[in-house]
């Protein structure tokens, strides 16, 4: 019997997928054995000789060997991925694992590791890449959950990286804790495009009905085989959310059994696993763990603003820690609001019946002349029919009026909201403060004059003067040019 290639787990005869880890199994996955990664490097060496020297195995996965080699020419360490010879005669193999270099040599955002090279020779298919000097989310998640401002980092800057690929028509498709690498300065890094999909290119490798990903992370569209845009991987980046904050993933057991809780049954909420998780961020990711795509956040800009705690208004919102009685619909925010105005109105009746029953106990005293209150000109009245009447007491004068002062009129919204992307991302400045990197969404502007820059280095710095007249959603979108030498 066949063993898994991460976690050796017996592989069933039929099973496409480790039961265990989630690995792809079949005979891709058994191709690999550790016996033979020593007699790959010696190859891998003699063909590369005078270019690179290969220093040591960094990983086996189901469809490539990773090592870790010197660019001779370059002075540089680097990581190359190489499909394993014994599935090379496979062309619809060869040609995905070529597909992936391509697809990711497409991207260049800080958040995703770039591509140097594609090369076939020899017999031997493989791809030069940036070594990161890190570790991988899941060797970091053998240490227990993450802390909240690490998990909101994490999250964030991977789904500005997925939305950089989104924009360009690309879908990872395997989002998960083994493709995130943390490097050694605590940046955030996307690796591993090779079952990714280029939309417009027409590909049948990845065409529907072929089910192509990790089972713990799949949504449930992708597990059921069909068409899938850029949510699926919102969906996967949100089950990453939900294992990095308590430590495991949302449903377990078979590859089959988990499919098919993706697709038919809710997963547990975040705070029973972790009680200190903010309100904000359980809602988000309950949002985006929702069966309906369209139901999820329209974009990864979005999901990343939610994630990271940012809210529309002059104001961040400060998390609080979620209890067992918090409910967090899907539309969370204006369901809180309903409960808000409802509880409000319950309380301004409640006085006001208590200031009527107050008045009705009090002993009776007829004004004097002097005294009497003179009910107020028709145009000063203020009539307000929803208000609880007071009640009419008896006597030989006229009685008091009364009389419900005029209520406030709302304040005239001062501000526009402005929401900034650039490309690539860079930090937002307004007036001189610094606001943070792009995107950056709903941010309040007041009437008036406003000079924004967009500064990052190495590239030239965006400077626009905006005036503001209305309460007016304002969005930008700005290309930074390089510097050039200096």
């Amino acid at each position: 019997m066949n063993e898994c290639t991460r976690c050796r787990t017996p592989l069933p005869v039929d099973g496409r997928f480790c039961s265990s880890c989630g690995t792809p199994s079949g005979e891709i996955a058994a191709t690999i054995p550790a016996d033979a990664s020593t007699e790959l490097k010696e190859r891998l060496a003699r063909t590369l000789a005078g270019r690179y020297e290969i220093i040591k195995l960094l990983g086996r996965g189901g469809m490539a060997v990773v090592f870790l080699a010197q660019d001779l020419v370059l002075e540089r360490q680097v990581a190359i991925k190489l499909l394993p010879p014994d599935v090379s005669h496979d062309s619809k193999v060869v040609q995905r694992f070529q597909q992936e270099a391509k697809t990711a040599a497409r991207l260049d955002h800080p958040n995703i590791i770039p591509i140097y090279r594609v090369e076939s020779e020899a017999g031997l298919n493989y791809f030069v890449m940036k070594y990161v000097n890190g570790i991988s989310l899941e060797q970091r998640l053998e240490e227990g959950p993450l802390p909240i401002d690490l998990a909101r980092r994490v999250l964030r800057h991977a789904a500005m990286a997925l939305g950089h690929a989104h924009e360009r028509g690309i879908v990872h498709r395997d989002v998960k804790p083994a493709n995130i690498m943390l490097d050694a300065d605590g940046r955030v890094v996307l690796t591993d495009f090779g079952i990714s999909k280029a939309l417009d290119s027409g590909s049948a490798l990845t065409g529907t009905g072929n089910i192509i990903g990790t089972p713990h992370y799949m949504a449930p569209e992708q597990a059921k085989g069909l068409d899938v845009d850029g949510r699926v991987d919102q969906y996967a980046l949100a089950v990453v959310g939900h294992q990095i904050l308590t430590g495991k993933q949302p449903f377990d057991g078979s590859s089959h059994s988990i499919l098919y809780k993706h697709v038919f049954e809710p997963p547990p909420r975040i705070f029973e696993g972790r009680p200190d998780a903010p309100a904000d961020l359980c809602a988000a990711l309950d949002r985006a763990l929702s069966k309906e795509p369209e139901r999820r956040f329209a974009s990864m800009e979005e999901f990343a603003a939610a994630v990271s705690g940012e809210r529309t208004g002059p104001r961040t919102v400060v998390s609080t820690g979620a209890s067992a009685t918090d409910q967090f619909p899907e539309q969370g925010i204006p369901a809180r609001r309903t409960i808000l105005r409802r509880s409000i109105i319950a309380v301004g009746l409640c006085a006001a019946l208590g200031g009527v029953a107050w008045a009705g106990f009090q002993p009776f005293h007829a004004p004097a002349p002097s005294d009497r209150v003179m009910p107020p000109p028709p145009s000063a009245r203020t009539i307000d029919t929803s208000a609880v009447a007071a009640p009419v007491l008896p006597g030989p004068s006229q009685p008091a009026q009364s009389i419900e002062p005029e209520r406030p009129k709302a304040a005239k919204k001062e501000y526009a909201l402005l929401t900034v992307t650039s490309e690539p991302w860079g930090t937002l400045f307004v007036g001189g403060k610094e606001i943070g990197p792009t995107p950056i969404a709903d941010y309040p502007l007041p009437i008036g004059a406003h000079r924004v820059r967009i500064e990052q280095e190495g590239y030239l710095t965006r400077i626009e003067t905006i005036v503001v007249t209305n309460p007016n959603p304002i969005r930008r979108r700005y290309s930074l040019e390089p510097a050039g030498p200096q």
